[in-house]
């Protein structure tokens, strides 16, 4: 294989779901990581789910919980001014001292950052790099790799942008999280993509959506309800896909697919679905990877040659 690489269930794909069944849909699906956002281990701690049972049980399940997505209050300005549903309003309200909290307690050794203040605002970019210099620096004294993501509804919108206060910041864990939808619906550029360092290329979220947008719903709207699985849509995933193996950038990838349809299926239909989406996309790039890691019948394995009777209920209650 050309790469090592590490396969990402970005929480997105689950978030219909309980943890103890996001647990079970990454394991079952095959994929190493579930990622996590402050919200989530709110909820599971409000459910009475332990910061060290969250840990227990993805170990339990042959998975780990390493990703904490995303930060928002890092930046000069962050407040958005385009979104109309309180519940996501509650994911960018986490104070930055608070976050690192969870991400200490989570051990987690990744993170995002996204710059949410409205699109057109006048943020000097020196401003913005030297916040996110400050902030990896805060992450490295843990141990975390600190990923900027741009996302073309707010400020910080776009590839060229995110590389700027990247490279500007300067920082040894400082990269981008890269995700198809934000670069396709925003402002592509393909040759600017080729110069980046794959090094810098942190993380890929793999999606796909319709060649348009339903005039009657909003950038943000169509994102966060209205994607499809990789391959479904209109998207040049495997031209993107391809151009990021070349680089050697796919080292830490999987897809990511905010969806009303994942939203109404159960954690099994959703493990099955996204697993032979993301597989079928990386076969039809012609990536060499050993996709999916595992399935759940081993995964069941795994957990009763750990002695896990305890741990193997855990999951699936």
């Amino acid at each position: 294989m050309a790469h090592k690489r590490e396969y990402i269930m970005w929480s997105g794909n689950v978030r219909s779901l309980p943890l103890r069944e996001r647990i079970k849909a990454t394991a079952r699906a095959g994929f190493d990581v579930l990622t996590l956002s402050p919200f989530d281990w709110l909820e599971a701690m409000r459910a009475g789910i332990s910061t060290a049972d969250m840990l227990a049980m993805a170990d339990d399940a042959g998975i780990r919980i390493d990703h904490l997505d995303p930060l928002a209050r890092w930046a000069p300005q962050w407040m958005p001014d385009n979104i109309t549903e309180p519940v996501f309003l509650t994911f960018l309200h986490c104070e930055t001292d608070d976050f690192f909290r969870i991400a200490e307690a989570l051990k987690v050794t990744s993170m995002s950052a996204i710059a949410t203040y409205p699109a057109g605002t006048e943020v000097p970019i020196d401003q913005l790099t030297e916040a996110f210099a400050k902030l990896c620096d805060r992450a490295a004294a843990l141990g975390i790799r600190c990923d900027l993501e741009f996302i073309p509804m707010w400020g910080l919108h776009d590839l060229n942008t995110a590389w700027s206060v990247v490279n500007g910041a300067g920082r040894a864990n400082g990269g981008i999280l890269f995700d198809f939808y934000h670069y396709l619906r925003g402002n592509p550029d393909d040759a600017l993509l080729e110069t980046i360092p794959a090094d810098k290329l942190s993380a890929v979220q793999v999606a796909d959506a319709n060649a348009t947008i339903n005039p009657n719903i909003s950038l943000f709207q169509d994102c966060i309800f209205h994607r499809v699985l990789p391959g479904e849509g209109a998207f040049p995933v495997t031209r993107l896909l391809q151009i990021l193996e070349r680089k050697g950038a796919l080292r830490r990838l999987g897809p990511e697919t905010f969806s009303q349809a994942l939203d109404r299926m159960s954690g099994d239909e959703i493990a099955d679905v996204t697993a032979h989406a993301f597989k079928k996309a990386l076969d039809e790039a012609g990536i060499d990877h050993d996709f999916p890691r595992r399935r759940s019948d081993e995964t069941g394995a795994a957990r009763q040659n750990k002695g896990g009777e305890a741990g193997a209920a855990t999951v699936a209650n």
